[in-house]
């Protein structure tokens, strides 16, 4: 019953389109789509495909429809290929490209989303959408998405610029380099990374960075195992300019901040309010 859905659902020949990884994806009609990380879970309801999604993992819990999904390892190849999906949705924040790998070299059709920016972002969007055959709906979000995120950087002009790092964890110290998600967050918002550039997207770094006198702010995601982290950072010779304030920590929802999915954009509204109410 489950084959002749799928065969009516993908009528006519197919095309070609290059996913964010530069991967060759076939544009068909998919009924059966399976996704690996919550961000992409988040696109696929997002622009309407939820209703074709059939597993997720089990961190993907937004939107509440999405926690009714059956669960999968991401990470596990033959638990991906006994559901039969004719389309996945993988990333790189997250997803093991050894696995993804794996699945292209079996057949699965896989679409891999590399947001590093708010463009990437609304790329992602609209790819997504062409992928599952929800293009006009995906128009409307990525025009929403767009007009948000336009109307933030407004905002951010009108603040005073400032130099800033974005904490991913505190022991060891962890921060967001130049090219990803999370620097193109600080810089929509006004802010100017002073992570090091040439040390991959997520390098552990010598906490005597924050002893940088040009630090003026540090975003971090807000979650109870990064504030431990936090305060036990504090009580330290490294931690002199947090403990005086000269250096101040904006906290942001961790949920809005860690997934570079739609809700990525309420990260960036939340940030640039905290920048308004403490400039």
């Amino acid at each position: 019953m489950l084959s002749v859905l799928c065969l009516a659902c993908s009528p006519g020949p197919t095309s070609d389109v290059l996913d964010q990884v530069g991967n060759p994806v076939a544009v068909g009609s998919p009924c059966r789509v399976i996704t690996l990380a919550p961000d992409v879970t988040e696109l696929a309801f997002a622009v309407g495909a939820g209703d074709l999604v059939i597993a997720a993992p089990a961190t993907a819990d937004h939107p509440p429809a999405a926690r009714a999904l059956p669960h999968l390892n991401p990470g596990d190849v033959e638990a991906v290929l006994a559901r039969s999906p004719d389309l996945v949705l993988a990333t790189t924040a997250g997803n093991d490209p050894r696995v993804i790998d794996r699945l292209r070299q079996l057949g699965i059709v896989v679409c891999t989303l590399d947001v590093t920016s708010f463009a990437k972002l609304t790329e992602a969007t609209a790819l997504v959408g062409a992928l599952t055959g929800r293009r006009d709906q995906a128009n409307v979000v990525v025009f929403q998405l767009s007009e948000r995120i336009d109307a933030a950087r407004r905002r951010a002009t009108l603040l005073a610029s400032r130099h800033a790092l974005y904490v991913v964890w505190w022991e060891p110290f962890i921060v967001a380099a130049p090219g990803t998600f999370h620097d193109d967050l600080l810089r929509t918002a006004g802010l100017e990374n002073l992570a090091p550039a040439a040390a991959g997207r997520y390098p552990r770094v010598d906490p005597e960075l924050l002893l940088d006198p040009r630090l003026d702010v540090i975003v971090a995601p807000d979650e109870p195992d990064v504030r431990a982290t936090y305060d036990a950072v504090c009580t330290r010779p490294v931690a002199g300019r947090l403990r005086a304030g000269t250096t101040r920590v904006l906290w942001i929802p961790a949920d809005l901040a860690n997934r570079p999915g739609p809700r990525l954009v309420d990260a960036l509204e939340a940030l640039v309010s905290a920048r308004e109410a403490s400039p």
